[in-house]
């Protein structure tokens, strides 16, 4: 299974249907996948507990 793109999200029927019963606007979506992406970029480019270096005592 793939994931959508965001504009395959925004295009999806489904989810179109699910944003209208929620009375979510496709610009409120369209700004709810941005934020959300910029977040994962941002979490994805810091360095893990496993990448950091030991704190000299």
């Amino acid at each position: 299974m793939t994931e959508l793109t965001m504009s395959e999200a925004l295009k999806d029927p489904l989810i179109r249907l699910l944003l209208r019963a929620d009375k979510i606007s496709m610009g409120e979506f369209a700004q709810i996948l941005e934020a959300a992406a910029s977040r994962r970029k941002r979490d994805l480019s810091r360095p893990g507990p496993e990448d950091r270096k030991p704190v000299a005592a």
